[in-house]
């Protein structure tokens, strides 16, 4: 422990070693079979997961992503609105050791770009998207760029699809992540320069 730590009052002292991933995979156990999410897939039809489904479907995309052979950590980014495809894919980015880029749903291309290249995605996840800013920032993504798109996505794609990547077995085991480790870069408007 720290020396600083080792001087906080216990009242504000916090409980080391827990991490996302740990209190999620935690509440799922706990949860099983309580619903988790619910996502409008459009007109009055909606899909559920429960904490279980949730989970199982994130460590079979970790395990799709483990398959890719990335060196640990690899940035790996997600361009999507809120969806629930968005977070299982970030618990399987935090899951296999990687680190999540998140990229605003409304970018110009030479935005896209700049935050793909500067932040060296390996991967790029691309989901729930209005047609305009869709239209503008699929040409910012670098040719040749490793893309899968979650179900809602705005065009029928050639990129992998999530439903096929996710139709193998879970991953065999999680990184252990620590307090320590990047688990998200963030850009803003400021860190892009744009």
């Amino acid at each position: 422990m720290s020396e600083a730590t080792n001087n906080m009052p216990k009242t504000t002292r916090k409980k080391a070693g827990k991490v996302i991933p740990d209190y999620i995979i935690a509440n799922c156990a706990k949860y099983s079979t309580k619903i988790f999410l619910t996502q409008p897939m459009g007109g009055d039809v909606v899909q559920d997961w429960t904490f279980a489904q949730f989970l199982s479907e994130s460590k079979k995309m970790a395990a799709h992503i483990e398959s890719l052979d990335l060196p640990v950590p690899s940035q790996i980014a997600i361009m999507s609105k809120n969806c629930a495809w968005w977070l299982m894919a970030d618990l399987a980015i935090m899951m296999t050791g990687h680190v999540g880029v998140p990229i605003y749903p409304t970018l110009t291309a030479e935005t896209t770009r700049y935050t793909l290249e500067h932040s060296e995605a390996k991967v790029l996840f691309v989901g729930k998207l209005d047609r305009g800013p869709w239209n503008e920032m699929k040409n910012g993504i670098p040719e040749g760029m490793k893309c899968i798109s979650f179900p809602l996505c705005p065009d029928n794609l050639t990129y992998d699809k999530w439903d096929d990547c996710v139709k193998g077995e879970e991953i065999k085991v999680v990184k252990k992540r620590t307090e320590e480790e990047m688990a998200t870069i963030i850009y803003t408007s400021g860190s892009t320069g744009m």
